[in-house]
């Protein structure tokens, strides 16, 4: 265990970043003061061994579609400040990919050097919020609880670089996409600690037995004081746990890689969505049955539902890599001739298929142009009809409070006033509370009145 000194350091700005603007779930400490008065108090229970897991401060619940609720655990600040301290103790070790091709372990950040923190102050200076900065760079709904956005989202600019690249290569026809089913649920940690240990030096014992206190011990609620030996949480602030996620499947990386190789196949893999491509269906069919056997072996299994199997082409027109390739380059967002093209392209879709055959019916689509600065100028009547898209209830109940505040910009005063009236409507229709959140978000952050989204919030948690 670090000295105090040491251990505070792990919670320098970069840190507190990741909490900012989240006052709905998190007391943060205000002043520097306050800070290491929290962090140092935190340390003296870690010390004397009186730390014990406390249970979520509260759950989220997410629309996985039909009504079914994903349940997102959000643990106290005290919690995460551990889970933190953990994973960034271990993660030169555990928090990198050692298999091409494989994204998942990029590090969580903080501990920067001087001139990177100078660096990032300056970036945040010109924008709201340094999320804001990388989502409008990729037009991509960066988490809104990301401790390293810029990791984030190098790593899914990397994936579809390369997704695209294979689906573009004449070696490969074909490609199968794979879904891990109920995957951080699934994990056992015996084999997750056992593999840790190996790996960990020896003087990061105390450590790794700190974090799987953590871990064994936060869900209470459900497990009552019994150990909880299956399953890590994925909570609010999800980077911790994803780090341990991508640990754990990198020994079944290494194996699929081989296969691929072997067979002259390529294996491509971002957290559990994975995608193999082959020049014929064949191989594709004997690779997922080997596949599903060594998932197996990890007390994984693939979701059999979510198993797709389709040409490279309609792999690159799900995706709609050639539309966005219109807006490559930073630049690009600010031409209003090829923002123009690009919502041209959409609202053809739009028109011709209804979305049905593109990825997420075209949610990246909107996310995209919905960060593009030209947006505001091409032509009226196109515009119209792409802001009646993002006037949706499809769209707006699962859009970040990023993205409704964007719309909110683009419309007049009186267009403002009647958003905000159909967002409070969308509230009392809508039971997952993963939306009000979001609202209660966007109207902290314009300074809106928000007693009716609280109200609905509270009422909901009766439910």
């Amino acid at each position: 265990m670090d000295d105090f000194k040491k251990f505070k350091q792990y919670f320098n700005n970069d840190f507190w970043r990741a909490f900012q603007d989240k006052q709905s779930f998190f007391n943060i400490p205000k002043t520097k003061a306050e800070k290491e008065i929290f962090v140092e108090k935190l340390y003296r229970e870690i010390e004397e061994r009186r730390y014990y897991p406390s249970v979520p401060s509260c759950y989220i619940d997410r629309d996985k579609g039909n009504g079914v609720t994903r349940i997102v655990p959000v643990f106290t600040l005290k919690d995460y400040c551990v889970y933190y301290y953990c994973i960034k103790k271990i993660e030169d070790k555990i928090a990198y990919n050692r298999v091409e091709n494989t994204f998942g372990g990029w590090t969580l950040g903080g501990l920067m050097r001087k001139g990177e923190d100078d660096e990032m102050e300056k970036r945040r200076k010109n924008f709201n919020r340094y999320e804001d900065f990388v989502a409008e760079l990729h037009g991509i709904s960066v988490s809104e609880y990301s401790f390293n956005p810029a990791a984030w989202a190098r790593a899914y600019g990397d994936l579809n670089a390369k997704l695209y690249a294979s689906a573009k290569s004449r070696s490969f026809k074909y490609v199968a996409e794979l879904d891990i089913a109920n995957y951080y649920d699934s994990i056992r940690l015996d084999i997750l600690e056992m593999r840790i240990r190996e790996i960990v030096n020896e003087e990061h014992a105390d450590i790794v037995s700190l974090l799987f206190h953590f871990l064994n011990y936060w869900n209470r609620n459900t497990n009552l004081y019994n150990k909880q030996t299956v399953g890590i949480p994925q909570d609010a602030m999800g980077d911790c746990s994803r780090i341990l996620a991508n640990f754990y499947l990198q020994p079944y990386d290494k194996i699929v890689f081989e296969l691929c190789k072997q067979n002259k196949c390529k294996y491509l893999r971002y957290a559990d969505d994975q995608f193999l491509f082959a020049e014929d269906r064949n191989k594709l069919h004997i690779l997922i049955f080997k596949v599903s056997k060594k998932l197996n072996s990890l007390g994984l299994s693939v979701n059999q539902k979510k198993v797709k199997v389709r040409t490279t082409e309609d792999l690159i027109n799900n995706r709609s890599y050639k539309i966005f390739d219109l807006l490559k380059e930073d630049k690009d967002r600010k031409d209003k001739k090829k923002v123009e093209q690009f919502v041209d392209y959409y609202l053809d879709l739009l028109d011709k298929s209804g979305l049905v055959n593109i990825k997420d019916n075209g949610t990246p689509l909107l996310n995209k142009a919905l960060f593009c600065p030209a947006l505001k100028s091409i032509d009226f009547s196109k515009k119209t009809k792409l802001m009646s898209c993002y006037l949706d209830d499809d769209y707006l109940k699962n859009a970040r409070a990023i993205h409704l505040e964007k719309i909110y910009k683009l419309l007049g005063k009186n267009d403002k006033q009647e958003f905000i009236k159909k967002l409070n409507s969308l509230s009392r229709k809508l039971i997952h509370n993963a939306f009000h959140y979001e609202l209660l978000n966007f109207h902290e952050r314009n300074k809106i009145d928000n007693h009716l989204v609280l109200k609905r919030i509270k009422k909901l948690s009766k439910i």
